[in-house]
């Protein structure tokens, strides 16, 4: 029993789901199954039922969590602590896309200072950059790190952990006539603008998509200018689909928009760079804004 193969059993009972479990702890969902495999067969029993793939703990499995919990997170304690003395020569440059704040993120920089309250020797510059120019920065060396928005797609060079991970939506105004729709998919975006936070390749897959069906997508890097004007003018645009989230007094919907990968706040670095204080830095952002979503989606 391995600290790695409790910290995937605690994935997977926080999500009760692999896939979303393999994208908390950067793993694939194959590796996932392999862990929570090896733990049940040292482990003399199953951890989990799968009644027609919907997972819930057995008795051993919750009393598995109840132990793991504090040995874990005593753990990740212990790293903090011992990583405590790391001292770098300059600030970590964190490039962040204007996609993602203040809107999309809204406690990125409550988090980011507290880091760096945490850890008083790592601090951070952050930079802020239209979400095209992000990744091209940070290959330039202008950069050691950047969060973007993406569906999934990694440029080359580059190495990319997920922070959080939604299903994609259109935002529209309620007048719309596509807005009494409960599902969209690209090939019912044609009618009119669609606004995108960047033409790169970390927008890839919904260009080809919109492309096929004949949209034509409009870059407009911050929320409330579309927000803004859609209400005025009219248009969609790419937003994150959850149903508990509103708009107050906005008169808009977000409608399901199927056929895409995740809608992500990513975390990236450039290929064979990853070092202590940018791993820190990332482990520390991805379990903060994963807790933010998890308590919005419980108040």
């Amino acid at each position: 029993m391995t600290i790695q193969q409790l910290t995937v059993f605690l994935a997977v009972c926080e999500d009760l789901n692999y896939t979303r479990a393999a994208a908390r702890v950067f793993m694939s969902r194959q590796a996932v199954r392999q862990n929570i495999s090896e733990l049940e067969q040292e482990l003399s029993g199953h951890l989990f039922h799968n009644d027609r793939n919907r997972l819930s703990l057995t008795a051993k499995g919750r009393l598995l969590r109840d132990k793991a919990e504090p040995i874990v997170r005593d753990f990740r304690e212990l790293k903090r602590i011992m990583n405590a003395d790391i001292r770098i020569e300059r600030p970590l440059r964190l490039g962040l896309s204007v996609a993602l704040v203040p809107d999309y993120l809204p406690r990125l920089g409550d988090h980011i200072k507290a880091f760096t309250a945490s850890y008083p020797n790592l601090p951070i510059e952050q930079i802020l950059l239209d979400n095209d120019d992000a990744v091209p920065a940070m290959m330039a060396g202008a950069a050691d790190a950047c969060i973007v928005m993406d569906l999934g797609s990694c440029r080359p060079g580059t190495e990319r952990y997920v922070l959080t991970s939604h299903k994609p939506a259109v935002l529209m105004r309620e007048s719309n006539p596509l807005s009494r729709r409960d599902k969209l998919s690209p090939q019912d975006l044609s009618s009119g603008e669609l606004f995108v936070p960047g033409y790169g390749e970390e927008m890839r897959p919904l260009l080809d998509a919109i492309g096929i069906a004949g949209a034509e997508p409009v870059v407009k890097p911050s929320f409330y200018q579309v927000l803004y004007h859609i209400l005025d003018h009219g248009g969609m645009a790419l937003n994150r689909f959850d149903p508990g989230e509103s708009i107050p007094h906005s008169r808009t919907r977000n409608i399901l928009l199927q056929g895409l990968p995740p809608l992500c706040s990513s975390f990236v670095t450039v290929q064979g760079q990853m070092n202590s204080p940018i791993l820190l830095l990332r482990d520390w952002l991805q379990g903060r804004l994963r807790e933010d979503f998890k308590l919005a989606v419980h108040a």
